[in-house]
């Protein structure tokens, strides 16, 4: 089994469960590993307060910024890695699958 980059411990991860209301999660790219919780409101709020049309990254460097936990900052900080990782944060933007029915 190859290391990545910034992989922690399972005593760590389990803490990082333990504190984290939501659950965490990881994000592996190109050798790095990055630790993440899952966002609450707050953090969707403040992260939605950077949309702007100009710079449509910034709310994903945001969330990725008020979530990160632990790992390998590598993840955050190239840009080249950050555009694929902007992916996998997009998934926790949608939240739980709601259904809209009307009575």
């Amino acid at each position: 089994m190859n290391t990545l980059q910034g992989q922690a411990t399972e005593q760590q991860i389990a803490e990082w469960k333990k504190k984290h209301k939501y659950g965490i999660y990881a994000i592996e790219a190109e050798g790095y590993v990055a630790y993440f919780k899952n966002p609450g409101r707050a953090e969707l709020n403040c992260a939605m307060s950077r949309a702007d049309r100009e710079k449509p990254l910034d709310i994903y460097e945001e969330l990725g910024r008020l979530t990160f936990i632990g790992g390998s900052e590598e993840i955050l900080s190239d840009d080249q890695i950050f555009i694929g990782v902007c992916q996998e944060i997009k998934v926790k933007l949608d939240g739980k699958k709601a259904q809209l029915v009307n009575l």
